[in-house]
């Protein structure tokens, strides 16, 4: 994952924020957006503690010393700035980021960006502290904002992202048979195997996969970096089987849902999944630019209430994706946001078909909002219908 671009795009903001002389950046998300290393342990091992501070000027990192190569191979050199073990390593972080910032400004107080969406209040109060004179400047919502609206770059690496793990699921699922052996465990890890094959890292954290049916398809699973167990049972013949891949490459994710059947479709699973594609096309007629997230929710919760779909309204019908699995902005009814060229989203149509069980359908699609509308990228079958997997072994 390489941030050059992303770090072009913090400085052309701070530019274009007159008001604002630096920005704090201490979550793990935009870390990962700032520096190029989309580190799992920052979420999940509370003892690290980083900061990143941009400036018209300056940059810096300040980090543990157990971090600081990593850093340094990612291009960041001179503007690391290292803090020993400590009792309270956010407060040893913040104290030599203070003291940086300090000597940056020479005496003169400025006025710092912060994200409070995602900054704790016993930490912004320790940076408070240690920076008396300055002013704060919560600019949760610009930033996100910028993080919205992606470069050429990362529109690359997300459009391979997502066509990787397309073609895992397609590849696993090429090797079911219509009497072949398959329960959910065997063909969850078949998945994972199959886009590992394709270059996408599927160790540890950064991915989950599933394979789901019937009672287990009614709800749904966890999302990376948390797990469920599937069954050891053979999949039905005849029934709707979800297959859902979630992984990172190169720093950002793809998020992926798909649809098959063992052996061929009924008529009324037929009937049911051309409503889905249908649906999914009205979906895509009303993403474009200059509309708002919660317009096009409200459209296309009418289009399956007209359609006698039973839509799952309450999980939203999409979501944005960059270096976290989900970000804004959010296909809702309470997203405001109006969608933008080179927005990256993820639509998520999940419905309930009923045959004695409230199986969920689910398709998940990455489009990129274009100028006059948007495209489905990353698809390596046709999904307007699911996969028929019959005599494919």
């Amino acid at each position: 994952m390489s941030s050059k671009g992303n770090i072009t795009k913090i400085n052309q903001f701070i530019n274009a924020l007159p008001e604002i002389d630096g920005v704090v950046i201490t979550d793990p998300a935009n870390l990962a957006y700032v520096t190029g290393l989309n580190f799992q342990r920052l979420a999940s091992v509370r003892h690290l503690c980083v900061i990143a501070f941009f400036s018209a000027e300056k940059r810096f990192i300040a980090c543990p010393k157990v971090l600081a190569s990593a850093y340094q191979n990612a291009g960041w050199h001179d503007s690391i700035i290292t803090y020993a073990n400590s009792i309270d390593t956010e407060l040893a972080a913040v104290k030599i980021s203070a003291a940086f910032i300090s000597e940056l400004f020479e005496g003169v107080h400025g006025t710092l960006g912060y994200i409070g969406d995602e900054m704790t209040q016993r930490f912004f109060e320790k940076l408070m502290k240690q920076l008396p004179g300055f002013s704060f400047a919560d600019i949760s919502d610009e930033f996100s904002r910028l993080r919205q609206v992606k470069s050429p770059v990362e529109m690359r690496i997300l459009e391979d992202a997502a066509s990787r793990t397309d073609h895992g699921i397609a590849a696993a699922i090429h090797h079911i048979s219509r009497n072949g052996v398959s329960s959910e465990k065997s063909l969850t890890e078949s998945i994972r195997f199959h886009t590992l094959e394709r270059g996408v890292p599927v160790h540890g954290y950064r991915a989950v996969a599933q394979a789901v049916s019937e009672d287990d398809a009614a709800v749904l699973w966890p999302h990376a970096p948390y797990y469920a167990v599937g069954r050891d049972g053979n999949f039905f013949e005849g029934k709707f089987i979800r297959l859902e891949m979630c992984a990172q490459l190169d720093g950002y994710w793809a998020n992926d849902s798909r649809m098959m059947v063992k052996s061929a479709m009924n008529s009324n699973q037929k009937f049911f999944a051309g409503k889905m594609t249908e649906l999914r096309k009205f979906a895509c007629s009303q993403i474009r630019p200059g509309v708002a997230a919660k317009e096009i929710f409200a459209a296309i919760n009418q289009k399956a209430i007209e359609m006698g779909v039973h839509i799952a309204e309450e999980y939203g019908f999409g979501h944005g994706i960059g270096v976290t699995p989900f970000e804004p902005p959010f296909i809702s009814a309470a997203d405001d946001t109006v969608l933008e060229k080179n927005m990256v989203v993820v639509l998520s149509l999940a419905a309930r078909y009923h045959t004695g069980v409230s199986e969920m359908y689910i398709t998940k699609d990455t489009l990129f909002i274009t100028e006059d509308g948007c495209k489905i990228v990353g698809w390596y079958e046709n999904w307007d219908y699911p996969y028929t997997a019959a005599y494919t072994f």
